[in-house]
């Protein structure tokens, strides 16, 4: 061990582990996120030309709108704000979610380069909150994939949150943490639905969901952001070579 302190190999790990250090501590953007970023790297986004309708039976959240055959195909959505490297108008898709992961769950046009590619990670499950039940509608409950609100008498917003990786070009060369919040707002009464336990309310809507065939069906809106403080692959490779660096000099100055 005391000869590879000394030796040539053991002073170039020495500076080249420096080096690694003094990038990563002076130009932090030197591993720049793979998504070009050029402000706050949100993607604001909502429905184009399908409604979201979400069947708890047959389980799928379908942006394409037809839950039951919860299609693998990519559905267009519009990009309406965000980061400026987002091109705005129809320019994103988004694939239904039966299971997950999903590779290339969503891919959006940039104004230069691209496109951006997101793959669905998980789906967040919610914590803090009591379980939704049929008898509901009050305050805000979990289905442990949903979030659900009663905003008023006849009136529910739901809320959705999903771990994604965001990235041009591949993956396995670094990529960015995002993690999207979708939303949808149920207002008067439930589609389709005839007769009593028709009003939006918490609990109808988890009655009406359970029948034999039933949807959940709406318009749809998110925003998608990056998750600041997560280290690229490059990142955490510089930052072992570094700490090894540190080691064998701090060995040599012992020795």
């Amino acid at each position: 061990m005391s000869k590879f302190k000394k030796s040539a190999i053991g002073r170039r790990v020495a500076g080249i582990a420096s080096i690694g250090l003094a990038a990563i501590a002076i130009a932090p953007n030197v591993f720049a996120t793979p998504i070009p970023i050029q402000g706050n790297g949100l993607l604001i986004k909502n429905n184009s030309t399908a409604l979201l309708s979400v069947s708890s039976n047959t389980p799928c959240i379908a942006f394409s709108g037809i839950a039951p055959a919860c299609s693998g195909t990519a559905t267009p959505f519009a990009v309406s704000g965000g980061d400026p490297i987002f091109k705005i108008g129809t320019t994103g898709t988004i694939k239904d979610i039966a299971t997950t992961p999903i590779t290339a769950f969503e891919t959006v046009q940039l104004n230069s380069g691209g496109p951006a590619i997101f793959d669905l990670l998980n789906i967040i499950t919610p914590s803090g909150f009591a379980a939704c039940t049929t008898s509901t509608n009050s305050g805000s409950c979990s289905t442990g994939t949903f979030v659900l609100t009663q905003i008023s008498s006849n009136q529910v917003q739901i809320g959705l949150a999903l771990n994604e990786i965001g990235y041009v070009g591949s993956s396995g060369t670094g990529f960015t943490s995002y993690v999207g919040n979708f939303q949808t707002t149920l207002s008067g009464s439930i589609a389709g639905c005839t007769g009593a336990n028709c009003s939006d309310t918490i609990g109808n809507i988890l009655l009406w969901e359970s029948g034999a065939g039933h949807t959940i069906t709406s318009s749809w809106s998110a925003t998608q952001s990056p998750i600041p403080g997560v280290p690229e692959p490059a990142t955490l490779s510089m930052m072992g070579i570094g700490l090894l660096g540190l080691g064998l000099m701090r060995r040599r100055k012992k020795s």
